[in-house]
């Protein structure tokens, strides 16, 4: 019988207003006990062979598909948008380290300031000396990077390290800037604007920061010209998928003054806002992946690259369901959806499935087609970070395309190690899901999720080591047992902005 940790009634207090349960937390701590396995690496997916790649025509056709099938559609944007811009700034914290020590900057430091006028940033800087009755200009030609880095980042100037990414000034315009959360908008009025001319975006967002969202986004809306209704909706990460950190014996951990430490589960916790949203189209995307008017060709092309796929999917499985529902099917029917259940959607069907008479065949079809299904873009592997597009085997001894993330593999088995080095292509996190079964009901996307897929990882905490852990990430065990189809988009669709500097880049200037 396994041992059980003794909370106190604080404890237990504070476990409530967190909407957990004491067993609840108990599972939680077996789970740091046990672990979680890492992902069993079958093959890598690459073109021909889990991965989609659509010749110049073939895009065209899916693209004028969904031009002409979108208002028929109720789709939404879903943008996680919580995170904070801290890492964002982080070689400026440090450069200002290193001038208060007297010591060199780093290049990229140095690139900031001779490039700063490019950026939108620039802008909120100038106002802020402008106001002190000091010349910005002036200040960078005496090369007094302290004043500046100070007015940028300390809680006495601008203190913009601290608000969420999604509200950073990124692109400069000609008499104005916008904040990612700006540009989602308007890349959303060009490719998901669907059912009665309803553009519908909802932001994750974390507590305390609805104010100040609503108020960019009032600006905006009063400011934009279009005859689409817009409506935005927010919600903020469930507490209840918080999850408490041990310590290295894997006991719960205290912070100073006594109380438990509870962490954000990651992303992997917003299945539960996904699942929320009303619309059956849901094209999902980082925040901050979002680049200026003129550089959005791509984007929106390929956008509607997998939109119009999902559309042709789903009306194929969806008319597949309508008929194993009515068992209206002879065997000829029952071949003609194995074939396209292992060449369209990469579907493992057991060798024994050809040993069952008529009525299992269609409860074994029933049910590997009547899950949500999700495309997913998947760029070419140029050293960017992120997960990527594999083959893998559960426990059940199925194989099946899922988005792995480098934490997820044993990279000290050689086997493991050399199908991941394989890879060529990883997630840039751009994808289109389907919510709704072929009676228009939504999914329940809890009951697809792997719950053995999570994280665990060292963190720092008050000066001490501490383990935190994650939900399976929205990406990869959330939708592991969804129907899933990669199809390859260009490295033109990807630029995040992880730091100041990215900003620079051609895809952002």
């Amino acid at each position: 019988m396994k041992k059980k940790h003794v909370f106190n009634f604080d404890d237990k207090v504070q476990i409530e207003k967190h909407g957990l349960t004491v067993d609840d937390v108990e599972n939680q701590l077996e789970s740091y006990k046990k672990g979680f396995p890492f992902a069993k690496l079958v093959d890598v997916a690459t073109i021909g062979k889990g991965i989609v790649a659509f010749n110049k025509n073939e895009q065209k056709y899916l693209v004028d598909s969904f031009d002409e099938c979108s208002s028929y559609y109720k789709i939404a944007k879903f943008v996680p948008a919580s995170g904070a811009a801290t890492r964002m700034f982080k070689n400026l914290f440090v450069a200002l380290d290193s001038i208060e020590k007297n010591k060199d900057i780093s290049k990229d430091a140095l690139l900031f300031f001779s490039n700063i006028k490019q950026l939108a940033i620039y802008d909120e800087l100038k106002e802020y000396f402008d106001k002190k009755g000091e010349n910005i200009d002036k200040i960078l030609e005496n090369k007094d990077y302290t004043k500046i880095l100070k007015a940028l980042l300390n809680k006495s100037g601008l203190n913009i390290a601290a608000l969420p990414k999604a509200l950073i000034p990124f692109h400069r315009y000609e008499n104005f800037t916008r904040t990612p959360l700006e540009e989602h908008i308007f890349e959303g009025l060009s490719h998901a604007v669907g059912f009665k001319n309803k553009l519908n975006i909802h932001f994750t967002i974390g507590y305390g920061q609805l104010k100040n969202f609503k108020k960019i986004i009032a600006k905006t809306l009063a400011d934009l010209k279009t005859d689409v209704k817009i409506n935005i909706s927010y919600s903020y990460q469930q507490k209840n998928t918080d999850t408490i950190a041990v310590n290295i014996d894997n006991e719960p951990a205290y912070d100073k003054a006594g109380k438990l430490i509870f962490r954000p589960g990651g992303h992997g916790a917003l299945l539960q806002n996904l699942n929320d949203i009303k619309d059956e189209m849901v094209f999902l995307k980082n925040i901050d992946n979002i680049v200026p008017d003129k550089h959005r060709e791509d984007t929106i092309w390929y956008k509607k690259v997998i939109g119009g796929y999902l559309m042709k999917i789903v009306n194929d499985i969806h008319a597949f369901l309508t008929m194993l529902d009515d068992g209206n099917v002879d065997d000829g029917d029952l071949e003609e959806m194995i074939v396209y259940a292992k060449e369209k959607l990469n579907i493992y069907i057991p060798d024994w499935l050809s040993d069952f008479d008529k009525m299992e065949k269609i409860d074994f079809l029933y049910d590997i087609f009547n899950r949500p299904i999700r495309v997913c873009g998947m760029v070419k592997n140029e050293g960017e970070p992120g997960g990527g597009p594999f083959f893998t085997q559960d426990e059940f001894g199925n194989i099946s395309l899922q988005i792995v993330e480098t934490s997820q593999i044993d990279m000290n088995d050689k086997v493991q190690y050399d199908i991941f080095k394989k890879s060529k292509y990883f997630n840039p996190v751009d994808l289109v899901c389907w919510k709704n079964n072929f009676k228009d009901e939504p999914f329940n996307l809890a009951d697809f999720s792997d719950p053995n897929a999570g994280f665990i990882s060292l963190k720092s905490f008050e000066g001490k080591e501490i383990k935190a852990m994650e939900h399976p990430g929205l990406w990869n065990g959330a939708m592991a047992h969804w129907i899933t189809i990669f199809v390859e988009t260009p490295l033109s669709t990807f630029n995040p902005v992880k730091e100041i500097t990215d900003l620079l880049r051609d895809k952002h200037i």
